[in-house]
């Protein structure tokens, strides 16, 4: 079992044998990918690097207003300058896909060229104190352009550059400024907005003055204060009622007239006495003489004399009253005695002046005027009983007064609750509106602050570092890749096709395979002869492996010249070594 295992003899008679399958794959892939190698098109790369720079000013002095973070705002102005009209624009510029253009349709031109922009960020890592370790952070990034033309690769990716540094530059400018004009409407809605609350507040406290919560609290005061006022009005009046009974008491006590008297001290009677006691004595004198009885006509004459001098005097009330009780004295006579007795009689008789009396006093034409009363006491009860009058009239208009003012101060203090509420409601909206405002004042002021930063360049900045060169060689294909893969690929190749071809073939070529089948080892072995056609068949197949070799030479020649150096440089040099 031993002697029956393979080894590398038996590996060599293989490929020998099967010499045909390996070189024609082989030649096959290799020729292929000297082929792939030789005329892929070259293509140039041409790439630009962009250092990010923070702003001059610490942040901690003046905030700018973009807040977006380096990679985002890359991948924002990428999309921005990859649009369709800054790529056509470029590729008419600068005739690019110029063929193609003529064969294809314009998005799949824009998505070729898209395809041909690649920006990639470059991380470090960035200590901050603040914050503690070290953190991986965008400080830069390159951008580049690939094309068969290593001049158009250079010019293109330049223009690139310097629209994404221009579109930078806007795009920060005009976040700024919007920012800045955001806030300036937004304070100048808050200051119309102020203007109307602090109107409406007038308006309201214009219409509402004396129930402001202000002014709730004098109410309160000024409604005590008219209590206290109005208990010591009725206090006062009480007082003067007392004042003014006590005088009216005095003054019915009191004649108004001074009485006069004679040398002996009797009383003379004034003319206004004289006629009222010549008054109550008339009806007496009637009622026991005749009305033509001398005395009766005297004291009638007396009478009309003196009414004539001083005025009707005659007191209704007195004489009805007496009239009144003349009147129930006949009653209770005529119970006892009949209409003729003496005293029915002369009371008749009374009775009957007193009613002739008490209608001729009605009927009299003459002068009511009283006379003035001339006693000096009466006269001072009567100024102090005025003086009262006056007083008391003072004080109930004062009283209505108060009372009127307590009742409006009432109603202000009913109502004061609802308008509280709403003046409230108004001081604080007005206060949140302020602060509102203030705010956004004072950010419009730092949004100004940070526009003038983005207009003289001193927030953060796209610097270009490294400017766009014209490639001397191309980033693809890889041509030694190309060719050393297509090699590996063609042996493997080749010998995976010997493999193939001698497990399929069932045919016996060494004792090893005789004395697996048989158990025992052949006695001997006859080698092969070959038959002059076979021969010629073999010539030929040699021959061509050694055209197949010198053309694969030839092509290496090539690819030698096109990818690694050119020859003549390659001879310059191999001489230069073998001189030295």
């Amino acid at each position: 079992m031993e002697n029956q295992a393979i080894d590398i003899k038996d590996y060599l008679k293989i490929i020998k044998r099967r010499r045909r399958f390996l070189v024609i794959p082989f030649l096959i892939i290799a020729l292929i990918s000297i082929v792939l190698a030789v005329l892929l098109p070259a293509v140039y790369r041409s790439t630009s690097t962009i250092l990010i720079e923070a702003q001059e000013i610490p942040a901690e002095l003046v905030h700018s207003t973009v807040t977006t973070f380096a990679d985002q705002r890359i991948q924002m102005i990428s999309q921005r300058i990859m649009t369709r009209p800054n790529l056509t624009e470029i590729i008419k510029k600068y005739d690019l896909y110029a063929e193609e253009r003529q064969k294809k349709p314009e998005e799949v031109i824009l998505e070729k060229m898209r395809k041909s922009i690649k920006v990639e960020t470059i991380s470090a890592d960035v200590a901050n104190n603040k914050s503690g370790p070290a953190q991986q952070a965008t400080i830069a990034f390159t951008l580049t352009f690939d094309d068969k033309s290593p001049a158009l690769a250079q010019k293109v990716a330049n223009e690139l550059t310097s629209l994404f540094l221009k579109e930078n530059i806007k795009s920060r400018t005009e976040s700024a400024e919007n920012a800045a004009l955001f806030l300036s409407e937004e304070s100048k809605r808050l200051k119309a907005k102020i203007q109307e609350i602090q109107q409406n507040l007038a308006t309201f406290k214009e219409k509402n003055l004396n129930q402001l919560p202000q002014i709730s609290a004098m109410n309160q005061q000024e409604l005590t204060s008219l209590s206290n006022q109005l208990l010591q009005l009725d206090s006062q009046e009480r007082t003067l009622q007392d004042r003014r009974y006590y005088l009216e008491g005095e003054l019915a006590q009191i004649d108004p007239n001074t009485m006069a008297t004679n040398a002996v001290g009797n009383r003379v009677f004034d003319m206004k006495d004289r006629l009222k006691e010549l008054q109550s004595q008339y009806p007496s004198v009637l009622s026991n003489h005749s009305a033509n009885h001398p005395d009766v006509i005297k004291i009638k004459r007396e009478i009309d004399s003196l009414q004539k001098e001083i005025g009707s005097n005659t007191d209704l009330n007195a004489m009805n009253g007496e009239l009144t009780d003349r009147k129930a004295e006949l009653a209770l006579l005529l119970k006892q005695y009949s209409d003729k007795h003496p005293d029915v009689v002369k009371l008749q008789k009374q009775i009957s002046a007193l009613q002739q009396s008490l209608a001729s006093a009605k009927q009299s034409d003459y002068s009511n005027a009283s006379i003035q009363p001339d006693n000096p006491a009466y006269i001072t009860l009567k100024s102090q009983l005025a003086s009262v009058n006056t007083e008391i009239e003072s004080l109930n208009f004062t009283r209505s007064r108060v009372q009127s003012k307590m009742e409006e101060l009432r109603s202000s203090l009913r109502q004061s609750p609802l308008v509280e509420k709403e003046y409230m409601d108004l001081i604080q909206d007005l206060d949140n509106t302020n602060l509102r405002y203030r705010e956004v004042s004072a950010r419009e002021m730092e949004a100004q602050i940070s526009q003038q930063l983005e207009m003289e360049r001193k927030g953060e900045r796209f610097t270009l570092i490294d400017p766009p060169q014209e490639p001397l060689q191309p980033v693809s294909p890889n041509r030694i890749a190309i060719m050393v893969l297509g090699m590996v690929l063609a042996v493997a190749s080749g010998l995976g096709a010997v493999a193939l071809t001698e497990m399929l073939d069932s045919t016996v070529n060494s004792p090893k395979a005789v004395a697996a089948i048989l158990g025992v080892e052949p006695l001997a072995s006859i080698p092969y002869f070959e038959s002059q056609r076979e021969h010629q068949a073999h010539r030929n197949e040699r021959r061509l492996l050694l055209i197949g070799m010198a053309i694969a030479g030839v092509l290496a020649v090539i690819a030698f010249h096109f990818i690694v150096m050119p020859l003549d440089v390659f001879w310059y040099k191999l001489l230069r070594v073998v001189g030295n």
